[in-house]
């Protein structure tokens, strides 16, 4: 049985990746292409950080028969597996948002990325990513009930909100129905008539 979780340098993960490959010389002359598969870092934006990752069974990647059908491909007549080989072992994979060890600054008006730091890995680091990851296994069914609860108040105070809206509109006269109800003030003039701000 392997462990649950990992840590990695991420220039020490790799993956497979098939494909259309460009080839060049000793100069670094482009001299054409070759179709397979290559050996290739698997988080290449990680490749300075510290990596923490998940163990998946097999039977998260389906079949090997779907497998193949979703990553198999002919290119110029030759197949090849774009995601590598079925992972019929299962496999390791990063952690979401909390895979990528690393200090992220952010611009606190745009929230665009300012600068990324490299973050030391220590033990107490290490245990609140694991402690974090093993709480978030278990959040999902309960957020998806408490999604569907929410979902279905706000259908219900929408159906309750489009009732009282028909049972006024009924009330008032046909000359004040909704859409043709101009409010004085509100309205802006154009070269066709007035139009509703």
């Amino acid at each position: 049985m392997r462990p649950l979780f990992r840590v990695m340098r991420g220039c020490d993960r790799f993956t497979f990746i098939g494909g259309a490959w460009k080839k060049y010389d000793t100069n670094g002359n482009y001299i054409g292409e070759w179709i397979g598969t290559q050996r290739v870092l698997k988080y290449p934006e990680a490749e300075q950080r510290y990596i923490f990752e998940l163990w998946c069974p097999p039977e998260n990647y389906g079949t090997e028969e779907q497998w193949n059908q979703n990553f198999r491909e002919c290119i110029d007549g030759q197949f090849v597996d774009t995601l590598g080989p079925y992972p019929g072992n299962g496999e390791y994979e990063l952690l979401s948002h909390l895979g990528i060890l690393e200090r992220v600054y952010k611009d606190e008006k745009t929230g665009k990325v300012l600068r990324k730091e490299f973050v030391p890995l220590t033990e107490v680091l290490c245990d609140a990513i694991v402690l974090t990851a093993k709480m978030n296994k278990e959040l999902p069914a309960r957020i998806k009930m408490e999604a569907a609860r929410d979902r279905r108040e706000k259908e219900e105070r929408e159906k309750e909100n489009r009732q009282i809206d028909m049972i006024e509109d009924m009330s008032r006269p046909d000359w004040a129905k909704a859409p043709h109800i101009i409010v004085p003030g509100c309205e802006k003039k154009t070269s066709g008539g007035i139009v509703l701000a």
